[in-house]
C-alpha cells in the first residue's frame, strides 16, 4: 500500500510534535504519576479497612444474633438448666430447631452446638451426644479450661461427624447462661471460606495483593495454591502499602500493589523548563493548525481512527489510504457477524441466569428494566402481573430408573414446550433442578382473580395432559399473583412452599398456596398426646394399640400438613420407640433393629406422599406390637400380670392402692411384684398408676363439668392439691387450664 498521505503528514509536523510531546510527557507524567501513587495508596488503605471492618462486622453480627437468640428464647434456658422434666426431649428438639434457624439466617455460620455441664451433653442441629463421644471433644475441653474471651479462635479444621470432610472454621465460645455462665458453653463455628469469599471476588490479583495472617503468622488468605498460581513477575515485586491488625479476630491484614514505584519523581521543576514547555506548546499549536488546513482533514481523521483500532488486526491492504479504509470496514462487518453469532449461542445461559436472579429476588431493577431484558430474550414484555409456579416430576427416582438419560432430556423438553403451547407463549420457563420446572405466567389480566383463574386452567390442562401422554405425572405448586417483578421472588417461595404439602395432599395435584392459607392447621400437640398413649400400649402389649395406631394414621390423612411437619412427627415417634427398645427385652429390641426399623427406613426413602408411606408405617408397627404380645404371652407369669393389670384398672380410684396392696392381694413378695411389673410393662408401678389416673382425669375434665375436687376423688386423690400438682407434672398444665383449653379447641379431638 502506498502511504502517500501518511508520509506527507509525518514529514510536515513530526519534528515539532516530537519535541512538544516529549516536553508534555515529561511534565505530565511526573505530575500524574505522583497523584496516581497517592490515590492508589489511599484506595488500597480504604479497601483494606473495608475488608477488615466487613469481617469484624459480620462476626459481631453473628455473635449478637446468637446471644440475642439464646437470651430471648426460654428453650435454651430449659436445655441448660434441664428444666424440661419429662418433656426434655421436646426441649432438645425445640433448641435444635432454633439452632437450625440461626444457621439458615446467616450463611457464614457452619454449625452451632451447645454443651451442658450438668450431664456433659452436646446438642447441635443434627446431633445429640455425650462429650466423650463428640468429634470436637478436644476443642471443647480446651475452651472449658480457659476463661471467657471476646476473641475468635484460630483457624481450625472441624466436622460434626467423622464421616464428613473437615472444613476450615473459626470458633467463638460463650459461657451459658448469663450472667454467671456456669451451666455450659455455646460454640459457634464460622466457615473461613465463606468469610473470605467476598475478598476473593473483590480483589484484582493482577494489580493488588492482600494477605491475611493469624497471630502465629499463618497465612489465611490467599491459600497456598492461589499464591502459587500468581503470575511469576508479580510474586516478588509487591509493595506493602497498608498493615492493619484486628484485635477482635486476631488477624493481620497486609495489602499493597504490584510493581513498586514505577516512576522517578521530579522534585523540582525549573521555571525555565516550564517556559520552554509553554513556548513549545504554542509553536506546535500554530504549526499544526497551518498544516491541518493544508491537508485533507477527513482523511486524517479516518486514518487516525484506523490506527487507534489497530491495523495489526487487519488482513491484507490496499494501494492507498482509501483502499485501506475499505478493507477495515470489511473486517469490521466480519467481526460483527461473529459477535452476533456468539451472542445468540450465549443467549440461553444468560436467560437462565436472569431467570434465577428474578425468582430469587437478586435483581433490584424495576418493571421497565426487566421488560427490556425480556424483549432481549424474545419473551413477552407486555405484562402487568405475574404468577410463579413450580412443576415437579412425581417419583423422580423411579423416573430416572425408567428412562435413559437421552429420553429424560427429551421428556423434559416436551414438558417445557407443551407448557408454552398451553399458555399461548405467555410464560417464561426454566429447569431449576433435575425434577423441577419453574414457570412465570405473564399476563395482562384486569385483576389478580382473573390471573389466578387463567393460570389455574392452563396448569390443570398441563397436569392432565402429562399424565395421559407422557406416562408420568407432575405435581404443581402455585404462588399468589405478583403485581410486579419485585414480588416475583415471594410468589416463587410460595409455590415452593405449596409443594411441601404434596406429602399430605398426594401427587398428581395442583396445589395453590392461597387455598392452603385458608386451611386451619391442626395443633400438633394432639399427636404428642397420642404418642404417649401409643407408647404405653406398645410397651404393655395392649389390644388397644392397633386402634390408636390406626387413629394416628387417620389424623395424618385428614390433616393438611407440610412435609417437614410430617417428617418431624414420624421421626419423633420412631425416636421414642427407639429409646423404649433400649429398655425392652433383648428379643424385642433385636426384632426392632433387624426387621422393623430397616423396613421403616426403606419406606421413608421411597415414599413421596402419605398414601405411599402410611401402609408400610402401620404394618411395621403392627408387626412390632404382635411381637411384643407374643413375647408377653410366652412368659409363665403372663396370666398373673393380666389379673394384676385388670385389678388396677378397676380399682385405680382407690386412694390406698399401692404396690404393697397389690402384693397382699395376690400373695406375692413386694420386691418380686415390683420387678415383675417393671419387666412386663417397661415402667414402674407408680408411673403406670399415675398415667392411668391422669388419662381418666383428662377424660372427666373434657366430658363433664364436675368440680376438680370431685374428679380428684374419682381418680384416687383425697386432696385436690395433690391431684393438681401431679396433673401438672404429667400433662404440663393445671387441671383448670386443661379444661379451658379443651373447651376452646374441641375440634382437635377426632
Amino acid at each position: 500500500m502506498k502511504k502517500t498521505w501518511r508520509n506527507r503528514l509525518l514529514l510536515s509536523y513530526l519534528p515539532v510534535l516530537f519535541i512538544t510531546i516529549s516536553m508534555l510527557v515529561f511534565i505530565s507524567v511526573s505530575i500524574i504519576s505522583e497523584i496516581s501513587v497517592h490515590e492508589t495508596e489511599k484506595a488500597n488503605r480504604i479497601f483494606t479497612e473495608y475488608v477488615s471492618d466487613s469481617m469484624q462486622n459480620s462476626l459481631r453480627n453473628i455473635e449478637h444474633l446468637v446471644l440475642e437468640g439464646v437470651n430471648s428464647n426460654p428453650a435454651y434456658a430449659d436445655f441448660f438448666e434441664m428444666a424440661g422434666g419429662e418433656n426434655q426431649l421436646l426441649v432438645n428438639y425445640l433448641v435444635s430447631r432454633e439452632i437450625g434457624k440461626l444457621i439458615e439466617e446467616n450463611p457464614l455460620i457452619h454449625s452451632i452446638y451447645l454443651y451442658r455441664s450438668a450431664d456433659k451433653i452436646v446438642l447441635s442441629k443434627s446431633l445429640y451426644s455425650r462429650l466423650t463421644e463428640f468429634e470436637d471433644n478436644a476443642f471443647l475441653q480446651e475452651a472449658l479450661s480457659k476463661p471467657a474471651s471476646a476473641m475468635w479462635s484460630p483457624v481450625r479444621k472441624y466436622a460434626e461427624f467423622s464421616s464428613e470432610p473437615k472444613v476450615g472454621v473459626i470458633s467463638m465460645t460463650k459461657k451459658a447462661l448469663l450472667p454467671f455462665g456456669n451451666q455450659g458453653i455455646i460454640v459457634v463455628n464460622v466457615k473461613v471460606d465463606a468469610l473470605l469469599q467476598f475478598v476473593h471476588e473483590s480483589i484484582n490479583p493482577d494489580i493488588t495483593f492482600l494477605e491475611i495472617q493469624t497471630a502465629d503468622r499463618e497465612t489465611v488468605y490467599p491459600l497456598p495454591e492461589a499464591a502459587a498460581a500468581r503470575p511469576a513477575d508479580n510474586k516478588h515485586q509487591g509493595k506493602v502499602v497498608t498493615r492493619l491488625h484486628s484485635d477482635y479476630i486476631g488477624w493481620d491484614f497486609i495489602s499493597g500493589v504490584y510493581g513498586g514505584v514505577l516512576f522517578s519523581w521530579v522534585t523540582v521543576i525549573s521555571r525555565i523548563w516550564i517556559g520552554i514547555g509553554v513556548l513549545t506548546v504554542l509553536i506546535s499549536l500554530i504549526f499544526t493548525f497551518v498544516l491541518t488546513r493544508r491537508n485533507y482533514k477527513p482523511v486524517e481523521d479516518i486514518v487516525q481512527q484506523i490506527n487507534a483500532y489497530g491495523k495489526n488486526q487487519l488482513k491484507g491492504g490496499g494501494s492507498d489510504e482509501f483502499s485501506y479504509i475499505r478493507k477495515v470496514l470489511d473486517n469490521l462487518f466480519q467481526e460483527k457477524n461473529v459477535y452476533e453469532k456468539r451472542r445468540m449461542e450465549d443467549l440461553p445461559a444468560k436467560r437462565k441466569q436472569a431467570f434465577l436472579e428474578l425468582i430469587h429476588g437478586q435483581g433490584h431493577a424495576d418493571d421497565s428494566v426487566w421488560k427490556a431484558r425480556m424483549a432481549e430474550f424474545h419473551l413477552p414484555d407486555d405484562f402487568s402481573c405475574l404468577t410463579a409456579t413450580v412443576v415437579e416430576i412425581d417419583h423422580y427416582e423411579r423416573f430416572k430408573e425408567s428412562y435413559s438419560l437421552q429420553d429424560q432430556h427429551l421428556l423434559k423438553y416436551a414438558l417445557a414446550n407443551v407448557s408454552k403451547e398451553f399458555s399461548g407463549g405467555r410464560i417464561w420457563e426454566e429447569w431449576i433442578s433435575g425434577s423441577r420446572l419453574a414457570i412465570l405466567y405473564l399476563d395482562n389480566a384486569a385483576s389478580s382473580s382473573d390471573l389466578e383463574t387463567r393460570a389455574a386452567d392452563m396448569l390443570e390442562h398441563l397436569r392432565v395432559w402429562v399424565a395421559l401422554n407422557l406416562k408420568f405425572s407432575v405435581t404443581i405448586g402455585v404462588g399468589r399473583p405478583a403485581a410486579g417483578v419485585r414480588e416475583v421472588s415471594a410468589s416463587f417461595e410460595e409455590a415452593v412452599e405449596a409443594l411441601q404439602f404434596k406429602m399430605s395432599l398426594g401427587s398428581n395435584q395442583l396445589i395453590s398456596f392461597k387455598e392452603l392459607e385458608e386451611e386451619r392447621p391442626r395443633d400438633t400437640r394432639v399427636y404428642f398426646q397420642l404418642f404417649d398413649a401409643m407408647l404405653q400400649d406398645l410397651r404393655m402389649g395392649s389390644a388397644s394399640f392397633p386402634g390408636r395406631l390406626s387413629s394416628f394414621a387417620q389424623y395424618l390423612e385428614q390433616d393438611v400438613l407440610p412435609q417437614e411437619v410430617v417428617d418431624h412427627l414420624l421421626q419423633y415417634w420412631i425416636n421414642i420407640v427407639e429409646r423404649s427398645m433400649l429398655e425392652a427385652e433383648p428379643a424385642l429390641g433385636e426384632y426392632w433393629r433387624t426387621a422393623v426399623h430397616p423396613e421403616l427406613t426403606a419406606a421413608a426413602e421411597r415414599a413421596e406422599t402419605l398414601e405411599d408411606l402410611l401402609p408400610a408405617f402401620v404394618s411395621a408397627f403392627e408387626k412390632l406390637h404382635a411381637k411384643q404380645v407374643s413375647l408377653q404371652e410366652s412368659k409363665s407369669y403372663h396370666h398373673l400380670i393380666r389379673e394384676i393389670r385388670a385389678y388396677i384398672e378397676e380399682n385405680y380410684a382407690n386412694p390406698d392402692l399401692s404396690l404393697n396392696h397389690i402384693s397382699d392381694k395376690f400373695s406375692i413378695n413386694g420386691k418380686y411384684s415390683s420387678q415383675l411389673f417393671k419387666e412386663h410393662f417397661g415402667m414402674k408401678f407408680v408411673d403406670f398408676l399415675v398415667n392411668l389416673r391422669m388419662d381418666h382425669a383428662k377424660k372427666l375434665l373434657h366430658e363433664t363439668e364436675e368440680p376438680i375436687q370431685d374428679i380428684a376423688l374419682k381418680v384416687g386423690y383425697l386432696h385436690s392439691i395433690s391431684f393438681g400438682r401431679t396433673f401438672k407434672k404429667v400433662v404440663g398444665v393445671t387441671p383448670g387450664d386443661y379444661r379451658k383449653y379443651r373447651q376452646l379447641a374441641p375440634e382437635e379431638e377426632h
